[in-house]
């Protein structure tokens, strides 16, 4: 079957058509996302006492221990060698972290757009082997995947942003 010119015109006009979204109206308040801003200096990378699980991420298993990802705050360390009581040992804050991988001792994650490798032979006490700046392409926390919604428009004055939380938005002027 041969399609005519006007033809396949008015099929991409036509298909376009359905991508076309109608103008947002501005809700006065919503829920919606706001950015969270470094503070201090998104570069610096320490072990702590061990935190709250807040908001869940990836999961690492390596020699008895769990790595659990915190969204956008750092890595927990949890003492798995006693299955029925699992231990928190530490944390590894590393603002802006979304992944992580595991070599011998060496532990490589994402540190907002840098690539970090710490070496975790001691816990307690991470050093930093390598940083890689601009490894990844996006420059701080994007919006979680997936999500479609209303969310406060970023200030670069403020600062590097290092993840996002939900709250309560006056009039928001950005929207995906």
């Amino acid at each position: 079957m041969k399609i005519t010119h006007w033809a396949g015109l008015l099929l991409a006009v036509t298909f376009l058509a359905g991508c076309y979204t109608e103008p947002v109206e501005i809700p006065e308040e919503t829920v919606g996302l706001a950015p969270v801003y470094s503070d201090g200096d998104w570069k610096t990378i320490e072990s702590q006492p061990p935190q709250p699980i807040i908001e869940l991420n990836k999961i690492y298993y390596k020699d008895s221990l769990i790595f659990v990802g915190e969204a956008q705050k750092g890595i927990h360390i949890i003492d798995n060698r006693n299955p029925a009581e699992p231990e928190r040992i530490a944390f590894i804050s590393i603002q802006g972290n979304s992944d992580i991988s595991i070599k011998g001792n060496l532990l490589y994650a994402n540190n907002l757009a840098d690539l970090v490798v710490l070496n975790i032979s001691d816990i307690n006490n991470v050093e930093l082997v390598s940083r890689v700046e601009g490894a990844f392409p996006q420059s701080g926390a994007t919006l979680p995947q997936g999500y479609f919604g209303f969310f406060e428009c970023p200030d670069p004055a403020l600062g590097t942003i290092v993840g996002w939380t939900e709250k309560t938005l006056q009039s928001p002027e950005c929207w995906r």
